[in-house]
């Protein structure tokens, strides 16, 4: 109907305003339905082919065997997990550090400036050249061999070091080489020494190149120096054909004074 006014003129009644939804309702209105949507259609029945199914299936198989620790990753992490001969198991996580590049081929690598090691390779610096050690007879394989006795009696925590103890890594007497990993009672730190024995003009008698190396840190506290010098006297007391002179403050002052 319409509504008459004061004149003779008619005029349409107002219509009522809608309120209009807010947005925030609007959104969570269309969100709900999507949720509906989604959950009919897990209810509605689908047909999948055997054929999907085991793909499925070792697909899941799968991600299950990749969380799964690889052995092979963990034994390159700390490849020194315990010896057999430590005088105590290490405490915390261990810091075994990677062995370094060249350490296990066969050749010595020399040093590098930090106090913490000693190598008779050729063109290391006087500060970390070790004379290498002097054998009358016995050849090659008899300076191996006395090495392998000396080595496997060394006693872990001698002078309070390597008490995380030892293993022989490598020894090949045909080649005159050995390399053996020390542990320390603390941070289970790994020290690497090698030997390569060489054979003089007469075969008989010869020379030992030593390598003994701190992986990690600067200083080593006089570590490699009290290893050594404890396989030296061992071999001098095997009998008069040893010659292997021990690290002293005379003959290397930079490391002992740094190792104090």
């Amino acid at each position: 109907m319409l509504a008459a006014s004061s004149g003779s003129q008619a005029v349409w009644p107002k219509r009522p305003r809608r309120r209009r939804a807010p947005l925030a309702a609007l959104l969570l209105s269309v969100a709900a339905g999507i949720v509906r949507s989604s959950r009919l259609c897990y209810l509605l029945p689908v047909r999948v082919s055997p054929a999907r199914l085991e793909h499925q299936a070792l697909a899941r198989r799968g991600a299950l065997v990749a969380l799964l620790p690889l052995p092979g990753l963990v034994a390159a992490a700390e490849p020194a997990s315990a010896f057999s001969n430590r005088v105590a198991q290490v405490k915390g996580p261990k810091q075994p550090g990677f062995q370094p590049q060249g350490v296990g081929t066969g050749e010595l690598n020399g040093c590098g400036v930090a106090p913490n090691c000693f190598s008779s390779a050729p063109g290391t610096d006087e500060d970390h050249y070790l004379k290498p050690w002097q054998f009358s007879d016995g050849g090659v394989q008899g300076a191996i061999a006395d090495l392998e006795k000396v080595i496997s009696a060394y006693p872990p925590g001698q002078k309070e070091i390597d008490g995380g103890g030892f293993e022989i890594q490598q020894v090949d007497a045909s080649k005159g080489y050995m390399y053996v990993q020390f542990e320390s009672l603390k941070k289970g730190f790994i020290d690497d020494v090698e030997f390569i024995a060489r054979a003089g003009s007469d075969g008989s008698s010869g020379e030992v190149l030593v390598r003994s190396a701190s992986r990690l840190g600067y200083l080593d506290m006089g570590v490699n120096a009290k290893r050594l010098n404890k396989l030296s006297e061992d071999l001098r007391a095997l009998g008069s054909r040893w010659t292997a002179p021990k690290v002293t403050a005379e003959a290397y002052p930079r490391y002992v004074s740094e190792n104090r």
